[in-house]
């Protein structure tokens, strides 16, 4: 369902009907900014006069919501790709005058229906929620029955809420089996955890593997229900793998932590990374504390999501409407280990 405000005073929207114009040129107008004729200004400030709209601020709108917080839902703060994702929404909401009240879900479908129904009852001025978990029914319901706009994060292939802002998993799975095939790496293994619980992990082990099938390999993987996403699993997990299918040539992470827990065991054990086995994560946060070896990976622009998910809220609440669903790019960075 698509937000619509039941209790907002004037929004942009309202000044762009009284002057004859869009919402765009509006707030054009009002941040002073854009080729504007100046009739068409003086057709716009004398509405906003007119209608009462509060200039540059959000306070017009919120006043009446009783509440200047954004509610934000994700997985883990301690995970490095939310903690950027909040840091690019926090640039966004501060300036406005908004705050961040933030809860974690630890992938867990029940703890997030009831961190999402202890949110709205707080009367948020909106929420921003991870897509790429489990959701319940009760939750949907919750989400559904909701007062103020909602923006999806994380998860391009499902689409819910007001806008979704993410990266395709599935195609980022497929990227990497394309990377590893034409680097000629004809073994291919896959290593992760919890699965059952992260629908992006899915999806991203779903596009590797049926990439790959469709070009005839088959895949080895070894998959943990319980293990945390970090390096120390992925040391385990590697030596499972490598004892249960020495011929492996290639290793494709769940996430960049885990991926170089593997090169520990794989560099530990005497393996030549890339010659003898490649390794490849997924993420692009071992990016920025590489010194010599230098993990191939998929880059995702984490803080652009959390900024583009901050900006679709404020422009909902100054009356505009939600901008299409939004898929970033990924990039896929060749290191050293394929």
């Amino acid at each position: 369902m698509r937000w619509t405000s039941r209790d907002r005073s004037v929004t942009l929207a309202d000044v762009a009907d009284r002057a004859g114009v869009s919402s765009m040129t509006v707030s054009k107008v009002l941040r002073d900014t854009g080729s504007i004729s100046p009739q068409t200004r003086e057709r716009v400030l004398a509405a906003v006069g007119e209608l009462g709209y509060v200039k540059n601020t959000l306070a017009g709108q919120l006043s009446s919501r009783k509440s200047t917080t954004i509610g934000v839902v994700i997985p883990s703060v301690s995970d490095v790709i939310f903690a950027q994702m909040l840091s690019g929404i926090n640039t966004v909401i501060r300036p406005q005058g908004l705050s961040m009240l933030i809860a974690e879900s630890l992938f867990s479908p029940s703890l997030e229906r009831d961190t999402l129904s202890s949110l709205l009852s707080m009367q948020p001025a909106g929420l921003i929620i991870s897509g790429g978990t489990e959701k319940l029914d009760d939750t949907l319901s919750l989400l559904e029955m909701r007062r103020c706009p909602l923006v999806s994060v994380w998860d391009a292939d499902a689409s819910f809420g007001d806008r979704t802002i993410g990266v395709s998993h599935y195609a980022a799975g497929k990227m990497m089996a394309e990377h590893l095939l034409q680097r000629g790496y004809r073994q291919p293994a896959y290593i992760g955890s919890q699965l059952h619980l992260d629908v992006c992990a899915r999806h991203r082990f779903d596009g590797f593997r049926r990439h790959l099938e469709q070009h005839g390999h088959s895949l080895k993987s070894v998959i943990s229900e319980d293990l945390p996403r970090q390096s120390s699993s992925g040391n385990t997990l590697t030596e499972q793998l490598i004892q249960q299918h020495p011929e492996v040539t290639s290793i494709f992470y769940l996430n960049d932590a885990m991926a170089i827990g593997g090169l520990r065991w794989l560099s530990d054990k005497g393996y030549q990374c890339p010659s003898q086995i490649a390794v490849a994560g997924f993420n692009g946060t071992s990016l920025e504390q590489t010194i010599q070896t230098r993990l191939t990976t998929l880059d995702v622009p984490r803080s652009e999501i959390g900024r583009e998910a901050a900006q679709s809220i404020v422009d909902l609440l100054q009356g505009l409407d939600a901008a299409p669903d939004l898929t970033i790019d990924l990039t896929l960075v060749q290191g050293t280990t394929t």
